[in-house]
């Protein structure tokens, strides 16, 4: 989950650079941001106005004499994200007493690990694909009481939103790494982490922003704060005959039968063939 608000005061200056069809293209200059909110449109003389709200004035080139001079514009910009997820991953898989299993679900992503321009002027690029989702490695070894030892290696990854300068993917990675011992069918807690962070940030015009009550018309502030929660519970299920094996598969039925009810009626499709809903 990821919340951040910015609210403040973007002085621009434009300057023609050309024109298209009649219609002048002007560049913006830098603001108390430090970037400008108003990047160049080549080619069209659009401005194309940042993310949020914007609202303020914004004129014509001023040209006395045949001399053109940057005109200069104020705009209060205001922009808000709000980003909550809620991603809940069960993997299952089923092995044999003291061997080792693995069960992987993930998306197969490029990484560029190297660049370089040869002498010819090509570029070259190459890259190293890598998983990222969740992996699950789970060694298990059953006593006669049907508790269970397990060695558990839990891996959970995924691209975040925020990139670097580069504009290549970040991920962020989680990895918990433990032995345990559970009764069969019980269910345990392997690992927590609730992550919390708050940051934020102000741009001004030296001097001018500090002034009182008029300051605000020179900087402008940003606040951002970000939680994450991770919690891995882990059941374990002995299957010792064909009874039990039928048990956990009509379990298993059921959850992924009423995923599709929920399905069906999130979309408003119509119900499965074979199936009758007044059934008794």
């Amino acid at each position: 989950m990821s919340k951040s608000f910015e609210l403040g005061v973007e002085w621009q200056a434009a300057e023609t650079i050309g024109s298209h069809d009649g219609r002048d293209i002007a560049a913006f200059g830098a603001s108390t941001s430090g970037t400008s909110a108003f990047p160049t449109v080549s080619g069209t003389g659009i401005v194309r106005f940042a993310t949020g709200f914007s609202l303020g004035v914004l004129g014509d080139v001023i040209t006395i004499g045949g001399v053109s001079f940057p005109n200069i514009g104020a705009v209060i910009r205001a922009y808000k994200t709000d980003s909550d997820v809620h991603i809940l991953s069960t993997p299952q898989i089923m092995t044999t007493d003291n061997e080792e299993a693995e069960i992987l679900v993930a998306k197969n992503i490029p990484f560029l690990t190297r660049q370089e321009t040869s002498q010819a002027g090509f570029d070259y690029s190459n890259y190293e694909y890598k998983d990222v989702g969740v992996t699950l490695n789970i060694t298990p070894q059953i006593n006669r009481e049907r508790f269970v030892r397990l060695k558990i290696t839990q891996e959970v990854s995924q691209v975040i939103k925020e990139e670097s300068a580069l504009g290549l993917p970040t991920t962020l990675k989680r990895v918990a790494k433990t032995t345990v011992v559970v009764k069969d069918g019980n269910t345990l807690v392997i690992g927590g982490l609730i992550d919390e962070t708050l940051s934020q940030g102000r741009s001004s015009v030296p001097c001018l922003g500090d002034i009182p009550v008029l300051g605000w018309l020179f900087r402008s502030g940003s606040s951002s704060g970000g939680k994450t929660n991770l919690f891995i519970f882990l059941t374990p299920h002995i299957v010792e005959n064909p009874e039990e094996a039928k048990k956990v598969y009509e379990e298993k039925k059921e959850q992924i039968d009423k995923i599709k009810e929920g399905v069906i009626k999130m979309y408003g499709g119509p119900e499965p063939k074979g199936q009758d809903s007044d059934a008794k």
